[in-house]
């Protein structure tokens, strides 16, 4: 749900991989997939593999991830667990609490201000903004459940209204959660 973009990234490094229009990315649901409900798809463990494409060369960071989730009625807490194919290990803890059925506000620990999260038709949009070497870029998240139970989640990252990169990555319910 969340992802990391390597921490060595330096701000002038940053700037030249400004290229394309940051827009949300679109909705990846099919029509017989049933609508995503953060609290009932995130308990107990999910796994996932990722990848981040930067906008301007191409290039690509694959990652994997492994989520423990536990709802407590109220927040759901998401500790994610990265390992990046470079060898590089991060974790991220998100903490998002219901304020109303389907809407949501958040935070993590890069986390700038307030992440909002909202149910749209069956999928979930996240935006939040994360500081990131000094600079803040913003991230535009779309999750959506596949009719085989697996969840995809697409997010632009975006600085100034242009794309840095984005991330693709997919979840499955890990066996026995």
């Amino acid at each position: 749900m969340t992802y990391s973009l390597p921490s060595r990234f330096s701000p002038l490094g940053l700037l030249a991989l400004l290229g394309a229009c940051a827009s949300p990315p679109d909705a990846p649901v099919a029509s017989a997939a049933p609508p995503l409900v953060l609290e009932q798809f995130f308990p107990g463990r999910t796994v996932g593999q990722g990848v981040f494409t930067n906008s301007w060369t191409g290039s690509q960071r694959r990652f994997d991830v492994v989520i423990d989730g536990t709802w407590d009625g109220k927040v759901l807490t998401l500790v994610e667990d990265f390992a990046y194919a470079d060898g590089e290990k991060d974790r991220k803890t998100w903490r998002l609490e219901r304020t109303a059925p389907g809407t949501y506000v958040g935070n993590r620990e890069d986390v700038v201000g307030q992440a909002r999260a909202w149910t749209e038709g069956k999928v979930v949009r996240l935006e939040y903004a994360v500081s990131l070497g000094g600079w803040t870029v913003d991230f535009s998240d779309v999750l959506a459940l596949n009719p085989d139970g697996s969840l995809i989640n697409k997010a632009t990252v975006g600085k100034w209204g242009l794309r840095v990169g984005r991330v693709e990555l997919e979840l499955r319910r890990a066996p026995g959660s």
